[in-house]
């Protein structure tokens, strides 16, 4: 190994101290940088994301992308049937092609027993709706006829949270 002795003065008028710094021969440092891109090729083909029933596309192009639909910003609208949808915009994750998508309900209060969130509707590479139709009866809750409403949504902070697989190339 070889090596440069340098003085470095560690604070003024204290004394000095020796430093040796070594260099690797340019062969050794072109291997120990082969060796550390191999591993990092290695873990990178480890942790991938498999689409195994749904879509078709080339594997290095699948991609998993999530968002909300914003806690302070949801565009929720009233429709005729009593209830009321959304409409989820994913554009900016660059689907080719309309991805599998999953998604849920967050909010304060008053979200729990709704249904419809998880039935997509009218999905595509760019977005999806979902409508909110009112509150399931339960064995807890034999008796609940509960609407939803724009109004309560806004109050509650009521947002979909989704997640999409799909391919960008």
């Amino acid at each position: 190994s070889s090596g440069i002795n340098a003085e470095w003065p560690l604070r003024p008028g204290a004394v000095s101290t020796n430093v040796t710094v070594t260099f690797l021969p340019t062969k050794a440092m072109t291997l120990l940088l082969l060796a550390t891109l191999s591993i990092l090729l290695v873990c990178s083909q480890q942790a991938s994301i498999n689409i195994v029933s749904g879509a078709h596309g080339a594997a290095p192009c699948v991609a998993l992308c999530s968002g909300t639909s914003g806690k302070q910003s949801s565009s929720w609208q009233s429709y005729t049937q009593g209830g009321m949808y959304l409409d989820v915009d994913m554009a900016a994750c660059g689907f080719i092609s309309t991805p599998l998508i999953t998604s849920s309900l967050e909010g304060q209060a008053f979200h729990t027993y709704m249904v419809g969130v998880t039935s997509i509707h009218n999905a595509r590479k760019t977005g999806f709706r979902v409508y909110l139709h009112g509150w399931a009866r339960t064995a807890a809750r034999p008796n609940e006829n509960v609407k939803p409403s724009v109004t309560n949504a806004k109050a509650n902070m009521w947002n979909v949270n989704w997640m999409a697989t799909g391919y960008t190339c």
